[in-house]
C-alpha cells in the first residue's frame, strides 16, 4: 500500500534509529530560533487558544508545555489555553463562535464543522501567508494540504496524522488463552471466552467516540467507496452500513459491551480498558499516549475482517486529527493579534513542537523532523508499519457527514438501536431526514 512521503520517511528514520541507537531527545542544532521574532509593545497581547487536547487527553500536558515554551520565547504574548476533552469540545467551540467569542487560534479536525465555519467567514485564509513563507509551508508533507484546502484556498495547518485500530490487552488474552482476533468469527469467540471469565470483552459506549467501532467495522465490509461516499444517488444510506450496524447489534446481544455502555462517558470507557477490566477497545493513535513507553501488555491490531468481505480486509482509517491548527478571521482582522497568532501558529507547527509531541505522546506529525531523533514507543512503530502494509486507507466516516446530525441521530440513537427499539434502517432514515447528508 503506497502511503504518504511523511510516513515512508518516518519508517526509514525509525529503522535508522534502531541501527544508530537513537534516544529520545532533540537536536542541539535547531533552526527554530531562525524565525523567532519577539515584538515589543506597550502592553501584552492576549491570545485565546482552544482545541480538543485538554483535560485528560494524552496530549494535554505536552500542549501546556509547548504553549509555555512559546510564552518564554515571546514575552509580549500571553496564551489563554481553553482546550477541553472529549464530548465537551465541539459544544464549547461552536458556542464560542456562535456567540461572537471567537478564539484567536484553534485546533479542529477536517469535516463538516470546519467547513461551516469557513463558509460563514469565521476562519482566516492562510494561503497568502504560506506563499510568503515558503520555508514554513515546505515543512509539511505536501500530500496533506488537500485535507485543509477548500475551494483552492488553505485554511488550516495539517500538523497531526491519526489512524484508528483495535487496542488489545495482551496480558488478558494470554491469561485466558484467547486468540487475538484476525476475523469476526474469532472476535465473537473471544467475546464468549471473556464473558465466561467475567471480563468485559470490548470497552464501548454510545457517545460519539463510541462510534469509532462503527467507523472501523464499516470499511472492512464497505471499503473506501462506501465510507467516503456513504449515500446513494437517491439519498439513501448504502447497504454496507446496515450490514455493519447489524454486526454491532449481534455483538451487543452476545454481551460484548459493558452493561453501562448507554451511560458511560468517553473517559470511563477508556479507563475500563486501561484498568484491565476490558480486553479490547477501538480507538485512535492518540490513545497510544495513555500508556507508558515500556508497557508491553497492550498492543494494536488491524480491525478484524468479516467473512464474505475479504476484498476489504486490512482496510485502515487514516487522516488528520484535532491537531489541525487555524486562525480565526477575528484575529486576522486585528493587526496585533494577527502577527502574534502567526507566531503562535509557527511555533505550534515547528519541528521543535512536533518533536515534543512525538517523544512524549507518540504522535505522528506531517512536519519533517530532520535533525531530531525520536525514540517512538513500540505501538507507534507498529502503527506506522500497519499503515504501510494496509491494503486501503480511508478517511473517518464522521468526516463525510454533518457532524451535529451524526452525534444526535447516529451516536445518540445507538441505545435505541442496540436495544431493539429501532432498526438500522430507521436510524439512518431519521438521520437523513434531519440533515446528515452534507449539502456541499
Amino acid at each position: 500500500m503506497k502511503i504518504s512521503r511523511t510516513l515512508t520517511a518516518i519508517l526509514l528514520a525509525l529503522s535508522m534509529a534502531v541501527f544508530l541507537g537513537a534516544c529520545t531527545g532533540t537536536s542541539s542544532e535547531s533552526s527554530e530560533s531562525d524565525w523567532k521574532i519577539v515584538k515589543s509593545g506597550d502592553s501584552k497581547i492576549t491570545l485565546r487558544f482552544i482545541g480538543s487536547w485538554g483535560g485528560v487527553d494524552s496530549k494535554a500536558e505536552t500542549l501546556k508545555l509547548v504553549l509555555s515554551q512559546f510564552e518564554n520565547r515571546n514575552p509580549d504574548v500571553t496564551v489563554i489555553n481553553e482546550s477541553v476533552f472529549g464530548e465537551d469540545f465541539l459544544p464549547k467551540i461552536k458556542t464560542d463562535f456562535a456567540s461572537g467569542n471567537d478564539p484567536d487560534v484553534f485546533g479542529l479536525w477536517p469535516g463538516s464543522d470546519i467547513k461551516k465555519l469557513i463558509q460563514v467567514g469565521k476562519v482566516a485564509d492562510l494561503t497568502g501567508l504560506l506563499e510568503e513563507n515558503p520555508e514554513w509551508k515546505e515543512q509539511f508533507d505536501p500530500e496533506m494540504w488537500s485535507y485543509t484546502t477548500y475551494n483552492g484556498r488553505i485554511y488550516g495547518l495539517p500538523f497531526e496524522i491519526i489512524f484508528e485500530c483495535m487496542f488489545v490487552n495482551k496480558d488478558l488474552f494470554e491469561q485466558y488463552n484467547v486468540k487475538i482476533p484476525e476475523n469476526f468469527d474469532e472476535l465473537k469467540e473471544a467475546v464468549r471466552i471473556f464473558n465466561r471469565n467475567g471480563i468485559v470483552p470490548i470497552a464501548y459506549n454510545t457517545e460519539a467516540e463510541g462510534t469509532y467501532f462503527y467507523q472501523n467495522l464499516l470499511p472492512v465490509v464497505g471499503g473506501k467507496a462506501d465510507t467516503e461516499n456513504p449515500f446513494t444517488r437517491d439519498g439513501k444510506i448504502k447497504q454496507s452500513h446496515i450490514v455493519a450496524l447489524n454486526l454491532i447489534k449481534e455483538l451487543y446481544d452476545m454481551g460484548a459491551f459493558p452493561k453501562e455502555c448507554f451511560t458511560m462517558t468517553n473517559n470511563e470507557r477508556n479507563v475500563l480498558f486501561k484498568e484491565k477490566k476490558a480486553a479490547m477497545i477501538v480507538q485512535g493513535s492518540w490513545y497510544i499516549g495513555e500508556f507508558e513507553p515500556d508497557d508491553d501488555t497492550v498492543d494494536i491490531i488491524p480491525f478484524p475482517s468479516v467473512k464474505g468481505y475479504e476484498s476489504y480486509r486490512n482496510t485502515m482509517v487514516y487522516g488528520l486529527g484535532g491537531g489541525v491548527f487555524h486562525m480565526s478571521t477575528a484575529a486576522w482582522n486585528d493587526p496585533r493579534k494577527r502577527e502574534a497568532s502567526v507566531r503562535l501558529l509557527r511555533f505550534l507547527t515547528s519541528p521543535l513542537s512536533a518533536s515534543e509531541f512525538a517523544a512524549k505522546t507518540g504522535m505522528i506529525s506531517t512536519v519533517s523532523l530532520g535533525g531530531y531523533e525520536i525514540d517512538y514507543i513500540d505501538m507507534t512503530i507498529k502503527g506506522l508499519q500497519m499503515l504501510e502494509e494496509a491494503n486501503t486507507l480511508v478517511g473517518p466516516l464522521d468526516s463525510y457527514v454533518e457532524r451535529t446530525a451524526w452525534e444526535k441521530y447516529i451516536a445518540g440513537q445507538f441505545p435505541y438501536f442496540l436495544s431493539g427499539k429501532i432498526s438500522a434502517e430507521e436510524m439512518w432514515e431519521t438521520a437523513i431526514k434531519n440533515g446528515i447528508i452534507l449539502d456541499y
